[in-house]
């Protein structure tokens, strides 16, 4: 089927039958947060969870600033993550999420038709050669369409992932061609590319922290895919997931993330903002932030913050409007949308997409209602740990049920071939 550059089948053992720990990392600008996993049939079990604060110094804009330092909070993070663990219950393997404004992803629809022998039924033969020849060409017009927009060299680009999202052969929607007659095939596809500069340091990390790399995924195409129900044909949705660094953004429409976007703006400025207009060095701003959210604070210096965190945030509503305008694929956007990630917490940012006039400045055909991505929207997610309860827990645990999928999918390829 489908060779996934940077997503390999673990060469010691069966992710969903051993049962074996893994690591789901988010090595995210203001806090790096892991989870140790196990899959199987079933979906994701999450066992236990780890946090650390990054310096100021290590991110910017969701990737790595300085590999020294993220390494070691890596190191530390995982030490505390598998902390009195046996040394069969250790973690050997280790799914990432990337982020940042040069991460390019792009969801492609490929209308393809069998010119001969289409009263036949697929066979597998037929369906990997399908499958291959548009993959060359999505690596291909995605490397070049990247390169253009950042400058970067052709060759300086990696694939992280292409994804199969949907398959219909004669207008039917299946799991997979094979056993099918038809003429008329539509498959569709998320593909993600990145800088090799960017993949070159999550690799690193990966190496230093002797574990083995099972992906490299693209964020917010892992957060919508992951809530309950989004891959359904009826489903449309906007998630939104405000880090400390970057906003990223997921539209899907009718089961298929058809649009993501990434901008440089997350709960760092705002912590900034608070820092400059208080007098105050980065971490107590940041200290003052999150209690501010919590409603831990004064009266008065409450109102101060929110005064900052209104004004910022209208400005990043203006930011919001740039990205969605920039969504060419989408004609009409869902009037759903889904918030998740630190900086949802804070209450200015739903205060502010409440009084924003969509249906006049974007084409929504209502207003939108705005609702909080929690963990219990997750789908095939168990967790032991009983710690998964907050919004910025849903992108690690995302990335942990991205590689679940991409193992039930490699076990159903295996099924229809007979192996």
């Amino acid at each position: 089927m489908l060779n996934l550059p940077f997503l390999k089948k673990s060469t010691k053992t069966d992710l969903l039958e051993s049962q074996s720990n893994n690591v789901a990392l988010d090595i995210g600008t203001e806090v790096l947060k892991s989870m140790l996993f196990a899959t199987d049939n079933l979906g994701v079990n999450i066992k236990r969870i780890a946090k650390i604060q990054q310096q100021e110094h290590a991110m910017k804009s969701g990737s790595i600033r300085n590999l020294d330092t993220v390494l070691e909070n890596c190191k530390l993070c995982i030490e505390e993550l598998t902390k009195d663990l046996l040394e069969e219950e250790y973690p050997k393997n280790v799914i990432m999420g990337i982020a940042g404004e040069y991460i390019q992803g792009v969801s492609i629809v490929v209308n393809y038709q069998r010119e001969t022998n289409f009263d036949n039924e697929v066979t597998e033969k037929e369906e990997g050669k399908i499958i291959a020849k548009i993959k060359n060409r999505i690596e291909q017009g995605g490397r070049e369409d990247l390169s253009q927009r950042i400058g970067l060299k052709y060759e300086d680009i990696d694939i992280l992932h292409i994804t199969p999202t949907g398959t219909e052969i004669g207008g039917m929607p299946v799991n997979s061609l094979v056993g099918y007659k038809g003429k008329d095939v539509k498959l569709h596809f998320y593909a993600s590319f990145a800088p090799k500069t960017y993949v070159s340091a999550l690799k690193q990390v990966a190496k230093s922290l002797k574990l083995n790399l099972l992906g490299i995924v693209s964020q917010p195409f892992a957060v919508a895919r992951a809530f309950a129900g989004s891959s359904d044909s009826d489903f449309n949705g906007i998630f939104i997931d405000i880090g400390g660094g970057t906003t990223d953004i997921a539209v899907v429409e009718k089961g298929n993330v058809t649009e993501t976007k990434m901008f440089g703006f997350g709960g760092r400025v705002f912590t900034k903002e608070i820092a400059k207009a208080l007098n105050l060095d980065y971490r107590h701003a940041e200290q003052r932030k999150i209690k501010y959210s919590k409603k831990g604070l004064t009266p008065n210096l409450s109102k101060k913050i929110q005064t900052i965190s209104y004004n910022t945030a209208k400005l990043w509503m203006k930011t919001l409007k740039a990205a969605l305008e920039s969504c060419d694929d989408v004609d009409i956007f869902p009037s759903q949308i889904y918030l998740c990630g630190g900086g949802a917490l804070l209450p200015e940012i739903k205060e502010v997409m409440m009084e924003f006039p969509w249906k006049r400045l974007l084409p929504f055909p209502v207003v939108p209602q705005t609702k909080i991505y929690s963990p219990n929207l997750l789908s095939n997610i168990t967790d032991s740990s009983g710690k998964l309860k907050n919004i910025y827990d849903i992108t690690p645990a995302s990335l942990a049920k991205f590689a679940y999928d991409q193992e039930i999918e490699k076990k159903n390829i295996n099924i229809v071939g007979g192996n």
